[in-house]
């Protein structure tokens, strides 16, 4: 058993936002009772939600069996590490996104203070000199856009 959140959205605007029990190895969910009693009043006046729970970054789609329960087909950890690993940096969560997007930026500062580092350590003078500060900056530049673009809220 573990928590989970979940996300019920009505063709109204109303969004409910609870956090219910999950089954982890059948996939039942228990909703609390404020919650269900909630959804029976909604459901004498509205169509019915998009019903979506949140688990371990990804949203699944939420069906309600004949007998009033509530299931999830939840996805097993299967595959190697390597493609889990792969998984979590093509499809981030908004946290992850968060976290890369500040790693972006740790990247292009220590990118244009090592531009300006090497521009005063070079002894030489001319076209030579900007050969290396010149993509170190352009790099930092680059970085510091993706890093933006990475912490900008949903996706």
């Amino acid at each position: 058993m573990k928590l989970a959140k979940v996300k019920i959205e009505y063709t109204c605007g109303l969004t409910l936002l609870e956090r219910v029990v999950l089954d982890v190895k059948s996939g039942e969910i228990h909703l609390p009772p404020r919650l269900v009693s909630l959804m029976e009043n909604m459901d004498d006046s509205e169509c019915s939600p998009a019903f979506s729970l949140e688990y371990k970054g990804r949203f699944l789609l939420v069906t309600a069996s004949a007998n009033g329960l509530y299931r999830v087909d939840v996805p097993m950890a299967s595959g190697s590490v390597v493609k889990r690993l792969l998984h979590s940096i093509t499809y981030p969560t908004r946290d992850q996104r968060q976290q890369n997007g500040r790693f972006l930026h740790t990247l292009s500062a220590a990118s244009i203070g090592g531009a300006a580092a090497t521009w005063h350590a070079s002894g030489t003078s001319g076209l030579s000199a900007l050969s290396l500060p010149v993509p170190l900056a352009i790099a930092g530049v680059l970085l510091w856009y993706v890093g933006f673009l990475c912490m900008n809220g949903e996706q």
